[in-house]
């Protein structure tokens, strides 16, 4: 009897390359825009599936080149990046997604976002810190002394918790380590990272105060490779702590400025009187294409039935905010660069558990509306929220959140 032979299923967009380990939240489409923020290029995971699928595999050795020094296309296992162009473009450049190979010759797994110059200057600075733990945009001798520098800031800060009672994490202080990692992204757009004379260190503001009122500033180490740059060894430091200023290059009198999301107090909080604009393209994004980020019991239903649950739960949010000002809360929307507000969503309309998310609310003030954009699971409207100001309203506390 003949055996029927169960065709094997051809690897699908992104997988294509390799394994995508930032794919869970949709986290890889969020790196991606984060890249393109400063342009008006809104990629979608399905266009995105769509030129992967259709774009030629680059292949690429650990200098970040198609070709040896002899100029022969270098062989399948030397091969250390493979990525395609995604067409979006960044000052002109092309944006690749890239998949590195792994040290235990498992496969390649992604994906980031990258120009070739920028992959180039990766592989380069790859060397250098291969055997380093990375943070952000920071690097440590391991994942230990990464966990030291979390837990002397924690300890050294005003108390809060920084890590979520009921999300295991492998990081100590995980809410900490997002906030040190957006909070520098935003002050390196303000131009609020200072250098030291020679450039071998920077230091900057890390908007906390310590338990003596002291704002918190952190040091680190520049290493550079042409125009990019990364940072080593970052290590705690204070306002009026003048030893530590002149021992790594910095005038005595330096104050590195805090990040600076609003310039009234009214521009964070939310206004109940404005509309909020759900037109079709967005509640399409909502209720189609963020899908996975609905309660599962909720998934196969008509999206019509949705979006009225959607109208009728914001409604109640807007009749709580009436009554207390700081149930929406602001955040930092890094996609925008701006403050945008959280609004949290019941889909049931009951008060007795936990939002079932969380919808992010775009602010136009020329035509005193909000705009409904995206929305997110509690834990990351948390991390965002934060950045502006510790919530204090108890639907989003990482200390209850589930």
């Amino acid at each position: 009897m003949e055996i029927m032979k169960t065709p094997t299923k051809t690897p699908d967009g992104l997988f294509r390359f390799g394994y995508v380990a930032n794919l869970k939240n949709g986290v890889y489409i969020k790196e991606l825009l984060e890249k393109l923020s400063d342009t008006d290029q809104e990629p979608t995971s399905q266009e995105l599936k769509e030129r992967a699928n259709s774009a030629e595999v680059v292949l690429l050795n650990r200098h970040g080149y198609p070709k040896d020094v002899a100029g022969r296309n270098i062989p399948e296992n030397k091969v250390c990046f493979k990525g395609f162009n995604t067409g979006y473009k960044l000052d002109g450049k092309f944006i690749f997604g890239w998949f590195e190979r792994k040290n235990d010759e498992s496969g390649f797994e992604g994906v980031f976002w990258a120009t070739e110059q920028e992959l180039r200057a990766y592989a380069r600075l790859k060397e250098k810190t291969s055997r380093l733990f990375k943070m952000g945009d920071f690097y440590f001798d391991s994942i230990d002394n990464c966990q030291a520098f979390l837990d002397d800031i924690a300890k050294a800060a005003i108390p809060e918790s920084w890590r979520y009672k009921n999300k295991p994490s492998a990081i100590n202080h995980p809410i900490l380590k997002s906030y040190l990692e957006t909070i520098f992204v935003k002050l390196n757009k303000e131009g609020k990272v200072i250098k030291s004379a020679d450039g071998k260190h920077i230091i900057f503001n890390t908007n906390l105060l310590d338990k003596f009122f002291h704002a918190i500033y952190i040091i680190a180490e520049v290493q550079e490779a042409e125009d990019l740059e990364v940072y080593m060894y970052p290590r705690r430091t204070a306002e009026e702590s003048y030893r530590d200023f002149k021992k790594y290059g910095f005038p005595e009198d330096i104050k590195p400025l805090p990040p600076k999301f609003f310039e009234e107090v009214n521009e964070v909080i939310f206004n109940p009187s404005w509309k909020i604009d759900k037109n079709y393209s967005t509640l399409t994004h909502i209720i189609e294409e963020r899908i996975d980020r609905f309660p599962a019991h909720t998934r196969t239903k008509d999206s019509c039935l949705l979006a009225r649950k959607l109208y009728d739960a914001i409604e109640y949010a807007v009749a709580i905010a009436q009554r207390n000002y700081k149930y929406i809360v602001p955040i930092y929307y890094p996609k925008v660069n701006r403050i945008s507000f959280l609004m949290p969503i019941f889909l049931e309309g009951t008060y007795n558990a936990y939002p079932d998310f969380a919808l992010v609310l775009q602010t136009d003030t020329e035509n005193k509306m909000y705009i409904a954009r995206t929305i997110l699971d509690l834990e990351t409207g948390y991390q965002d929220a934060r950045l502006v100001a510790k919530p204090d309203d108890s639907w989003l506390n990482p200390v209850t959140l589930k």
